[in-house]
């Protein structure tokens, strides 16, 4: 009995053992695990005082807190990482199934996840986890690192800092504080996990183009931080070049940051100078910037239109496609100004800028100025429309639309300011299937005239307004089955083209209604203008213009049928093709002649009409070479290559009345002899065109090329021999009609261009004309003269008439793999940020200096000979050179300069100098000769900030001809 007894108590205890040992086991599971909890627990203050001073007291004590007898390791030496969310109170409650299963208002919304390399340390008593060695706390879109962290289960905090490391002898791991897509580097942060808020110690973060540091920092619950003795600056360095100084600012979160007083430090020196506020803007993401004020510049023109502010108004971020700027300006002497500027772009769609300024001048002259004179209105469009291919259909702009004064008087730019001519188009085209085809086009060619030099203004200015459109049908093989090719009429082909044109010009057209040149008297003299006879009047492109510009100008439409015959060859080298082609015109008005007593009366009519015309011929055309065989030590042979052609082309006479496009008259010319004329219904007289008879000319050229055949250098090539071109292309031509009555021979073009040796390029050009000229006796100064059916060989004026001859040589000198030194672009497909980079350096590459070429050199000689009949010669003689060089990593200097032996002169000289400097740019552009006492020399210094949210801290001096203008 007492045996059993001995047994039941040995069991009994066993089984209490087992018990207490499960309930303890429990107890620290919870305490281990960060479930939810039901109720909070009151800490008192030297509880809280206690926490705080934790992170001390286990520094200095070396004590083990990890709980395996190894001082800063963790267990088994893995991280400890929670995988609940953290409450206000970790210990289990009596009714654990209303804690998972109840909702308290005071519970964290998201999970709170922890790990530490080191070791974790976990106080039921404070409520706290202490986290040392590259801990890491995740809370929702909240990351938080450092070498410290410790969590407040009750106050819902997290505070982290960096440790000492005896090694580097200075503080590591600083805690680094991510919010979303917003990092901070801090040296001390405290976190509240409910209310958002923070305290920091030592803060620096990136925002747009700039960063900010400070010592204090509070962060607000919707993302302000007001930050204490704060510096701001654009410079990316550890010690940046400058900083803004301020003693307080606010970071308006993710907008702006203001700032109260504050000034300007640069290389640790500050300025004395400092303003009372500060206003930076954060462009945002996906627009051009942030709508704001444009400070002007301000100045004065010693002798123009005296105190100024210019370029200031307001910038207008519409959205992510399109901005906008409006500036004006305004002058003491009573001038002004307004502009609007704007850009837009559709990524994979299509990019633009437009700008409209217009510019009112009154003249500093008080006496011009009384007499009403001395004023005059400036305007500029400037439209630019680049599309990506895409459909079919294509819409592009490039329109440059100024007043024949404005580059003179309103262009900073030296290039823009003697360019005498712009050119601008807006065209639209269109395919229909795979044959049908559409365009559209508007044009304008201006010429801004001559400068007169009493008056300093350019005058006879010409503009040229013009509308296109074509529809067109691509050739087809209409006998070719299913696209076959191998009989010859399977090659036929037939297309069809239609285009139209109208123009408006103030360059009126010249009339000649002389005896002489028409054969005949004018009854309806009353009605001619008589300021156009034989010659061109200009008159100013406006309004009151209008009605002559209207009356000149006529709508043409043209039309053809293109057609290919098939070809053939003769005698095996010989190549045959046959040629067919159809052409006519539409008009809209007509005249009709009248013969009143000897003299011809002309009326206008206001009919359409047609008229058409149409050839046939062939071309013939072969090739044959010589070689001629050297055999020097690398020469080995010299190619000689010619290509002759010879065509012929037959066009009927269609004078006569079956066609119905001229009109026949008698008339007595002044001997008394009867004539029949031909007179065109449409083209009107006097305008030196077609006059509808038959033609048959014959087309000839030659060319030539010349190659030689070189060893290779090294013995291991590929290729034994390799081919170097000595001349290109070597070629004359011209034409020969056999059925005109006189001057049956055209002019003979010469044309050359070459390669010699690896960087000169050689390109000639010249035409002779064969017929003789006689003096005109009513000219006395140089004249032209007049050409006579007679060959000038046989008038002893040599071979041949010079008309004119030029030619150009160039070469360039850069190192070698300099191509190779060029950084390479990133994918910009992967970075559509990147590509929208890209584009806006391709389409303003004179904002960006290319520092990878180390020097580049361009040299060009140009030559040009030009005399019209038995003028005399004016030539054209200039050396050109324009280089740069990479003076050191971030230093480059530009030069672009020339001579003229003509006026024996310098050309426009200027001299350019780029310094890179980290965060700050800087450029002097020098002219130090400008070619002419017009255009003065000039220069521009300017030292600015790269980013563009402080562009306006900048330092500008400049001279140039603008200031020094008329007005």
């Amino acid at each position: 009995m007492l045996e059993l007894k001995r047994k039941a108590i040995i069991i009994s205890s066993v089984v209490a053992a087992f018990m207490l040992f499960c309930t303890v086991a429990c107890v620290q599971q919870r305490t281990k695990r960060t479930g939810k909890n039901s109720g909070s627990k009151i800490v008192t203050k030297t509880a809280q005082q206690k926490a705080d001073s934790l992170l001390n007291a286990k520094q200095q004590s070396g004590t083990d807190t990890s709980g395996t007898g190894k001082r800063g390791t963790s267990v088994n030496g893995v991280a400890a990482k929670s995988d609940t969310s953290l409450t206000n109170n970790p210990l289990v409650t009596s009714d654990s199934t209303a804690t998972d299963t109840l909702s308290n208002p005071d519970d964290l919304q998201n999970t709170v996840e922890y790990t530490a390399e080191d070791s974790t340390i976990m106080d039921a008593v404070l409520k706290q986890v202490h986290l040392y060695g590259n801990a890491e706390v995740n809370y929702g879109t909240i990351n938080l690192k450092a070498s410290y962290i410790r969590l407040n289960w009750i106050t819902n905090e997290v505070y982290a800092v960096g440790m000492y490391d005896s090694t580097a002898k200075k503080i590591a791991g600083d805690p680094i504080f991510q919010d979303g897509a917003e990092t901070y580097n801090t040296k001390e942060i405290r976190y509240n996990f409910k209310s958002k808020k923070a305290l920091i110690q030592g803060i620096v973060t990136q925002e747009g183009d700039g960063n900010i540091r400070g010592e204090k920092v509070k962060k607000d619950d919707v993302g302000n931080f007001y930050i204490r003795h704060s510096m701001y600056t654009t410079c990316n360095l550890t010690h940046p070049h400058y900083y803004i100084n301020a003693p307080k600012i606010k970071m308006v979160n993710k907008k702006q940051v203001i700032s109260g007083p504050f000034n300007l430090v640069i290389s640790d020196v500050p300025l004395p100078i400092a303003l009372p506020f500060g206003f930076f803007p954060f462009p945002k993401k996906k627009e051009s910037g942030t709508s704001g004020i444009i400070f002007p510049t301000y100045g004065e023109e010693p002798n123009g239109r005296g105190f100024y502010l210019r370029e200031g108004g307001y910038y207008f971020a519409i959205n992510e496609y399109v901005n906008a700027t409006v500036t004006g300006q305004i002058y003491s002497t009573g001038s002004w100004g307004l502009g609007l500027a704007s850009t837009y772009s559709r990524r994979y769609q299509y990019n633009g800028n437009f700008a409209l300024r217009f510019n009112k001048n009154k003249s500093s002259d008080e006496v011009q100025r009384d007499l009403g004179r001395g004023t005059t209105n400036d305007f500029s469009i400037v439209w630019s429309h680049a599309p990506r291919p895409r459909g079919n259909s294509t819409f592009s702009a490039n329109v440059n639309v100024t007043s024949n004064s404005y580059n003179q008087l309103q262009e900073f730019d030296t290039q823009k300011y003697i360019s005498n001519v712009a050119s601008s188009s807006v065209q639209y085209n269109r395919t229909f299937g795979q044959y049908m085809r559409a365009a559209a086009s508007l044009r304008v060619n201006q010429n801004f005239g001559q400068r007169n030099e009493t008056l300093n203004r350019r005058e006879g200015g010409k503009t040229n307004i013009s509308t296109d459109f074509n529809f067109g049908i691509n050739q087809i093989a209409p006998f070719a089955i299913k696209g076959a090719s191998g009989r010859w009429y399977e090659s036929f082909r037939l297309g069809l083209d239609f285009s139209g044109n109208y123009t408006l010009t103030n360059s009126l057209t010249p009339i000649d209604t002389s005896y002489s040149s028409l054969g005949f008297a004018l009854t309806n003299t009353e009605f001619i203008d008589t300021t156009r006879l034989n010659t061109t009047k200009i008159v100013p492109f406006n309004f009151s213009n209008l009605p002559d510009m209207l009356k000149d100008a006529q709508f043409t439409g043209r039309y053809s049928l293109p057609i290919s015959l098939p070809n053939f060859k003769v005698l095996r080298f010989i190549n045959i093709t046959p040629s067919l082609s159809l052409q006519g015109e539409v008009f809209t008005k007509q005249y009709k002649y009248t013969v009143v007593e000897n003299k011809v009366n002309i009326d206008t009519l206001k009919q359409v009409g047609t008229e058409y015309s149409y050839n046939f011929g062939a071309g013939m055309n072969t090739r044959f070479y010589g070689t001629f065989f050297v055999r020097g030590k690398r020469l080995e042979a010299i190619r000689h290559t010619v290509i002759p052609s010879l065509s012929f082309t037959y066009t009927p006479d269609f004078t006569g009345d079956a066609f119905g496009f001229y009109e026949k008259i008698n008339i007595k010319d002044r001997a008394g002899v009867d004539r029949e004329l031909s007179l065109s219904r449409f083209r009107g007289v006097g305008t030196s065109v077609s006059n509808g008879r038959a033609s048959s000319v014959v087309s000839f050229s030659l060319n030539n090329s010349f190659e030689m055949k070189l060893k290779t250098k090294s013995d291991t090539a590929a290729n034994q021999f390799e081919k170097v071109s000595l001349l290109d292309n070597l070629s004359l031509g011209g034409s020969y009609n056999l059925l005109a009555d006189s001057l049956n021979l055209s002019n003979i073009t010469v044309n050359a261009n070459a390669r010699i040796g690896k960087n000169l390029n050689l390109n000639f050009n010249m035409n002779l004309d064969p017929y003789a000229y006689e003096a005109n006796p009513r000219v006395l100064t140089n004249q032209i003269g007049y050409k006579v059916n007679k060959y000038a060989i046989t008038q002893g004026q040599g071979l041949a008439n010079l008309q004119n001859l030029g030619f150009t040589l160039g070469t360039s000198f850069s190192p070698k793999g300099s191509a190779d030194k060029t950084k390479t672009t990133p994918d910009a497909s992967a970075d559509p940020a990147k590509e929208a980079q890209k584009e806006f350096i391709a389409q303003n590459p004179e904002l960006y200096v290319d520092f990878n070429i180390p020097w580049n050199v361009s040299l060009n000689y140009n030559f040009g000979l030009t005399k019209p009949g038995l003028s005399k010669a004016s030539l054209i003689q200039a050396v050109q050179v324009t280089g740069d060089l990479s003076l050191s990593k971030n230093f480059k200097i530009s030069v672009n300069t020339g001579f003229d032996f003509t006026a024996f002169q310098p050309t426009i000289t200027s001299l350019t100098l780029y310094r890179d400097l980290h965060c700050w740019d800087m450029s002097f552009s020098w002219t130090p000769f400008a070619g002419s006492a017009s255009r003065v020399s000039n220069y521009n210094f300017t030292l600015k900030v790269k980013s563009s949210i402080l562009q306006d801290l900048k330092v500008t001096r400049r001279r140039s001809f603008y200031d020094r203008s008329a007005y």
